[in-house]
């Protein structure tokens, strides 16, 4: 082969990898990917829960799953590390772990509820009494809680009332979901409404859910509030809507119970994909409910059915400065131009 027909050889191949390069990128915008990898277990197989509470250490990477009187604790492996039973704490409703590797479990004993401060073991250490909490919100039931940068934050589902305390259970700050949406004033769309997702995201903003109306909030400190995603049966669309959680690259996760999916929007809340869909292969969910990530870009979906807790792995096109990846066009047609210009100098020579 010589030079004039390699260098029209190269040119026509990067013009086709051109082509099909950017043709897929226009149709294939998506910003992220989600690939299964496992469901967590033990030495003796995956564990088959059903609609368990689960917690993510970030730090460490290790995953706290309570359900019905144990609590285990899964490596970065998924794979059960420790185990102890919670029958002293009553009924575990939900936990979270501190940055020092402390447990904080919420549980009941008949209609009272309890927050317990426990060593990495399982060990009580001390009681979280709450203090100089409102009158408004001393009837709260809550039945989720989350730690982060050294606030408590307890959810009530049913009365959509979320309040702040310090780790030692002094109030800072709570939010009445129903009056600031406006539910308040409609006492059957009060009645009728109740959170079905709770997290909180990177920069300490609240993340709900609300299923009777298929819609993700976002709620921000100075007590605004966007919503986002819509209601139907298409891709992108929610059914009925269940857990929500956000990555530190600003995506949002949303569980769909209808439609068996996990729903991905970005930073502007523009959809980006969805995954799992209603099935028995390991890729798929039936009802999936709760949501964590862990600090390698994992993130574990409870279900039902006694599926357990599947995990997959996200695939981002984005770099480290949260910036898509996409091939660089200038590139691509600055050295297809040089091939084309050695093509002609080689034609007159």
């Amino acid at each position: 082969m010589n030079k004039l027909t390699y260098i029209r050889s190269k040119t026509s191949t990067l013009l086709a990898i051109f082509s099909m390069i950017f043709i897929a990128t226009s149709l294939y915008a998506e910003k992220l990917t989600a690939s299964y990898l496992y469901n967590l277990s033990d030495f003796k197989g995956t564990i088959n829960y059903s609609w368990p509470r689960l917690s993510a250490d970030s730090g460490k990477n290790e995953i706290y799953v309570a359900y019905q009187s144990y609590v285990r604790i899964f490596n970065d492996n998924g794979m059960e590390i420790y185990r102890f039973e919670g029958t002293d704490f009553g009924s575990i409703y939900d936990l979270t772990v501190d940055n020092d590797g402390n447990i904080i479990i919420l549980s009941y004993k008949g209609e009272n509820y309890l927050i317990t401060l426990c060593n990495f073991r399982g060990d009580p250490k001390s009681k979280i009494e709450l203090k100089d909490i409102p009158t408004e919100y001393a009837d709260m039931h809550p039945n989720r809680l989350i730690y982060r940068d050294g606030f408590l934050y307890l959810a009530d589902f049913a009365s959509m009332k979320i309040i702040v305390t310090d780790t030692n259970g002094l109030f800072k700050n709570g939010y009445d979901i129903s009056a600031l949406l406006g539910f308040d004033k409609d006492k059957e769309e009060a009645e009728d409404a109740g959170l079905g997702g709770f997290s909180i995201d990177s920069k300490g903003n609240i993340a709900f859910t609300i299923p009777v109306i298929a819609r993700a909030y976002l709620l921000f400190p100075d007590l605004k509030i966007i919503s986002f995603g819509k209601r139907g049966s298409t891709q992108g669309k929610f059914g009925v809507t269940g857990g929500i959680t956000a990555d530190d690259k600003g995506f949002y996760y949303v569980a769909d119970i209808l439609r068996c999916v996990i729903i991905v929007f970005d930073k502007d809340f523009n959809f980006q994909t969805e995954f799992g869909y209603r099935g028995f292969k390991d890729k798929n969910l039936i009802a999936p409910t709760d949501l964590a990530i862990d600090g390698r870009g994992r993130i574990y979906v409870t279900q039902g059915r006694n599926r357990g807790i599947s995990v997959f792995n996200i695939n981002y096109r984005i770099d480290q400065n949260n910036e898509e990846v996409i091939p660089n066009k200038d590139n691509f047609i600055s050295t297809t131009r040089n091939l084309q210009n050695q093509e002609i100098n080689l034609k007159r020579n």
